[in-house]
């Protein structure tokens, strides 16, 4: 190249001859003559013209200089920036601000825990000097014991003044029983239990009083205005008013010779029942809720509630045709239309309802039918009843299905009601429930094997089983207290109380709070059931009711895999089923009246 940037013969013959350094010479070796062979040859060297490979430098630096094309480059640059840093911010946003998958509303506390009744008196002495009386002071002591059990929800019997210390002969609605201390006591020890986790419901029943209150008395004497306190009726012909039973046996009429009346108790004749159409009872109930409220307590439950209403005219009852084999002095004889369930209970119920509510507490419900009429209420209890004492799978999966379909109305309480089954059936049913939607309520004491009513045994420290340092309990121990106390269980690694502590923990599981039920019951003796949520291990409850012990097949229920880890389990095969081995889900052997819980990662999970 010269100086003036012009390119010179060579360089102009190099650039022809060569692209990318290569030489760009066709070589053409041509034969002459017919004969391949001893002729003569001619080779043809020729130029072949170079492909176009793009501009050349000079043409290049032209158009790189050019500030139109300087300006578009920094334009295009920039434009592309712009538009990476855009799509990198909208991706951020979208991110952000795009709905969410919403997670599960969590449960509120009373339908976390299983709900642990007792009566304050047979729970524990702590009150100085100890007087073989359990106390509030008592409770309190020992409520690490209810927090070890994974408890959060108390529900106690009145602690007003009663009959004998009868629960169910209330003397007075709006007073604390002086066993148990002042009314300061009460709020002391209940702000104490709530600084502990536990909250606390009461349960009353406003169906009826004791004979001995002041009201009863004064409604005897007509004084005003207590005389139509309670349900007096005149009769006929020297009989009660009407066929109407009470609950107990026998007739729901008792006549009082002072009044010269009949007065009405559907259950014990010491238990004079209210007139609730005398709207000032009404009112008063309304108090009583708010006073115990004002004290510390978290909740009321009221019991009984279908009774709280009869017919005015006192209509006599219809024989019913459900009950064969009953009499005509048996309750179950006859339906109980002018008795039970009124239209009138709706009402009250919603003022009631509004009253607890107001005085931030909950409100539950025992004893009202089916009906989104009563959705007022924050809890309504289902017990599971068993006609005869008959109990069958079909008739668990009938219950539980029912139970589910209520659940979508108001939260479900289920107790456990008159089930004539040995106690490991009764164990069985606790760990079922626990596992089930809805909340169980647990009788004091049934965690260690105690009949309901029991004294809890603590200990063997001295005579009274660490229940009180007093000279005596105010009423007798359990019976196999040696072996079922708080101390002796909790040694025992295969003990139920472990059993119930470990299936109240498992409560707390995704799958349990928020999962699927599925219900199915297998050669007609087993009832089973899962608990699934999608990405969380699933649960598994087998309850054999065969009276014999049989091999069963689980493998054909949804979402269920061939093994499955043993978490649980009752005594009859604790020897036969270790904790946390693994079992084949096509051939489990159950023992007689037995129940299993099973974990195991699903086949699949549409829950």
């Amino acid at each position: 190249m010269d100086n003036n940037g012009k390119l010179n013969r060579e360089d102009e013959a190099e650039e022809k001859l060569v692209v990318d350094g290569e030489v760009n010479i066709k070589v053409e070796i041509q034969l002459v003559g017919n004969e391949p062979q001893n002729g003569e040859t001619k080779i043809s060297m020729s130029e072949i013209k170079a492909a176009f490979i793009g501009m050349g430098k000079e043409e290049l630096m032209k158009y790189a200089n050019d500030p139109f094309w300087i300006k578009l480059r920094w334009f295009l640059f920039v434009l592309f920036w712009l538009l990476w840093f855009g799509m990198l911010f909208g991706a951020v946003a979208i991110i952000l601000l795009a709905p969410k998958c919403s997670s599960p509303e969590p449960r509120n506390w009373y339908e976390n825990s299983p709900i642990y009744h007792l009566t304050v008196s047979d729970f524990k002495d702590g009150a100085s000097p100890q007087d073989g009386v359990g106390d509030l002071e008592g409770l309190l002591e020992k409520a690490s014991y209810l927090k070890e059990l994974g408890v959060e929800t108390l529900m106690i019997n009145p602690l007003m003044p009663s009959t004998m210390g009868n629960p169910e002969r209330i003397e007075d609605f709006k007073q604390v029983d002086p066993r148990y201390g002042t009314v300061d006591n009460v709020k002391k020890v209940l702000s104490a239990l709530k600084q502990e986790g536990l909250h606390v419901i009461m349960r009353i029943v406003p169906n009826y009083s004791s004979n001995n209150h002041t009201w009863f008395q004064k409604s005897i004497e007509k004084v005003p205005p207590y005389s139509d306190y309670y349900v007096w009726s005149n009769g006929k012909a020297d009989e009660p008013p009407s066929n109407w039973l009470s609950v107990n046996g026998g007739s729901a009429w008792t006549w009082n010779d002072q009044r010269k009346q009949y007065y009405l108790h559907q259950f014990n004749k010491t238990q004079p029942d209210l007139n609730f159409r005398n709207p000032e009872l009404i009112d008063y109930f309304s108090e009583v809720f708010k006073w115990w409220l004002d004290l510390g307590l978290s909740g009321i439950h009221v019991d009984k509630v279908d009774f709280l209403f009869e017919s005015l005219n006192y209509t006599d009852e219809t024989i019913s045709n459900n009950n064969p084999g009953t009499v005509h002095d048996e309750y179950d004889f006859y339906r109980h239309t002018n008795t039970r369930d009124l239209p009138e209970l709706v009402g009250v119920i919603k003022q009631w309802a509004a009253v607890v509510k107001n005085s931030s507490g909950v409100f539950s419900l025992n004893g009202v039918p089916d009906s989104e009429e009563f959705d007022s209420a924050n809890l309504i209890h289902r017990p599971l009843v068993i006609k005869n004492g008959v109990l069958t799978a079909e008739h668990l999966e009938r219950y539980v299905n029912h139970k589910l379909k209520m659940n979508q109305q108001t939260w479900t309480v289920e107790t456990i009601g008159n089930v004539d089954q040995p106690s490991d059936s009764a164990e069985c049913l606790t760990d079922m429930m626990l596992l089930l939607p809805g909340t169980l309520v647990v009788p004091s004491g049934s965690e260690l094997g105690l009949e309901p009513g029991s004294i809890i045994p603590w200990d063997l420290s001295n005579s009274n089983a660490g229940f009180t340092t007093a000279n005596s309990t105010w009423k007798k121990l359990p019976s196999n207290y040696l072996e079922a106390n708080v101390e002796n269980e909790k040694m025992q690694a295969d003990s139920y109380y472990h059993t119930f502590k470990s299936l109240v923990k498992e409560r707390a599981s995704p799958s349990i709070i928020h999962g699927a039920t599925e219900t199915a019951v297998i050669n007609s003796t087993v009832f089973a059931f899962t608990r699934l949520k999608s990405g969380n291990p699933g649960y598994l409850v087998a309850f054999n009711l065969e009276p014999k012990e049989k091999v069963y097949n689980l493998s054909n229920m949804k979402h269920v895999p061939d093994e499955l880890t043993v978490i649980a389990r009752s005594k009859q095969l604790w020897k036969q089923l270790p904790l946390k081995t693994s079992i084949l889900s096509n051939s489990l052997k159950m023992a007689p009246a037995s129940c299993v819980v099973l974990q195991f990662v699903p086949l699949n999970t549409e829950a």
